[in-house]
Parts: structure tokens; sequence; C-alpha cells
């Protein structure tokens, strides 16, 4: 396995933008709207390749939740393995909750667990 990205929810798109790519260096490298009220800023550390998604949800998304200033604002992470689906299945098994269903789309299956924190782990992997 081998780490993918790290995501973390924010309050404002604009203004988190502004400070990870004016303050931190990183460059925006996409953006989309997966599902109906939420978006997605991906970034990336020039120097070293890593990359941050910036996750913000509307209230109509089916992923919002009220903003808390505990800790949950760190979405997910996420591993790109060879096959997402045995992968899912092991941890599954292995008695991780179950965040989100396997989600086999055209190009990418991904699933989401929860670790023992909470904190939504998923694997993902290119069809």
């Amino acid at each position: 396995m081998g780490l993918m990205y790290t995501s973390i929810r924010v309050k404002d798109v604009k203004k988190s933008v502004e400070f990870y790519t004016k303050r931190m260096g990183l460059r925006v490298t996409g953006r989309r709207s997966p599902m109906p009220g939420e978006e997605v800023v991906s970034l990336e550390d020039k120097a070293t390749g890593q990359r941050l998604n910036l996750m913000w949800y509307s209230k109509s998304c089916r992923l919002y939740t009220p903003w808390k200033e505990d800790g949950v604002e760190l979405d997910h992470l996420m591993f790109v393995v060879k096959d997402a689906k045995k992968e899912y299945k092991k941890l599954v098994a292995s008695g991780a909750p179950v965040a989100m269903k396997l989600f086999e789309g055209e190009t990418i299956v991904m699933g989401f667990v929860k670790d023992p924190n909470g904190i939504w782990v998923g694997v993902r992997s290119e069809k």
C-alpha cells in the first residue's frame, strides 16, 4: 500500500485555497464536485508530490455534518492498492466498521472503513 492523499474538511474553500497556495506553496491541480453539494479542490506540493484535498459540503450534501472544532475536519485518508475490492473486504472482515460501501465506477474502485478514532480510511484502485 501507499498513502495516496490526505483530505481535510474546510469551512471556506476560497480562504483555504488561498492559505494553502499562497502561504504553504501548494498548487491547485484540480477542482470537482463528485456529488451534489460537494466541492473538492486538489492541491499538490511540487517538491514532494504530496497531495491534499480540501473538502467542502453544503447542507444539502448527504455527507454534510455540522462543523465541530474537535478535529473532525480531517475528512479521510486514501491508500492506493492493487485491488481495492479485495483490500476493502479484508478490512471489513477484520472488524473495521464500514464508513461507505464499496464503490465501483468506470475507472476506479474504492471503499471506506473507519479507524479506531472514527477517521475514514479509504482503499482505491484503478480499473
